[in-house]
């Protein structure tokens, strides 16, 4: 697929769910540099914990405009990212909204548990800014398809 057909004029909506802003920030930065690659008008929002999310999402979803991927750290006050994957998916009842994680655990089970709680990836938070950008690569692959 061109460039051209892959991405032009393709509308991307991410919600990232983290309470760093210093890693919301980065991981925007990472987005917005691979969405310029791919010439993807991208929208960007950003919550810090999974209660904010959930209404964000909640509203998002009766106006039919759910966002194309949510991006969720684990680790977060008020409702962390796990108890927010299984209200997603269970309360919300959003099978097929895609939901990343991007952790800084490096623990198979940590990994193993967010899958379980509905996440359809799970990454650890890289140290290098380029590997955040091969991570931005994949949620943008992975989240327009549900669009």
């Amino acid at each position: 697929m061109t460039a051209d057909k892959q991405g032009l004029d393709r509308d991307v909506e991410v919600l990232i769910i983290e309470d760093d802003r210093d890693d919301a920030y980065l991981l925007t930065r990472a987005l917005t540099e691979v969405a310029g690659e791919r010439g993807l008008n991208l929208d960007i929002r950003h919550v810090v914990n999974g209660l904010d999310a959930m209404g964000d999402v909640a509203r998002k979803d009766l106006l039919n405009r759910l966002p194309s991927v949510v991006v969720v750290d684990l680790n977060m006050p008020v409702m962390d990212g796990g108890r927010f994957l299984k209200l997603l998916r269970s309360e919300l009842d959003l099978p097929d909204l895609r939901a990343v994680v991007l952790t800084t655990s490096t623990e198979k089970h940590v990994h193993d548990e967010a899958r379980a709680n509905g996440a359809d990836l799970v990454f650890s938070k890289p140290s290098e800014f380029r590997e955040l950008v091969a991570i931005a690569r994949q949620v943008l692959d992975f989240g327009p398809a549900a669009g």
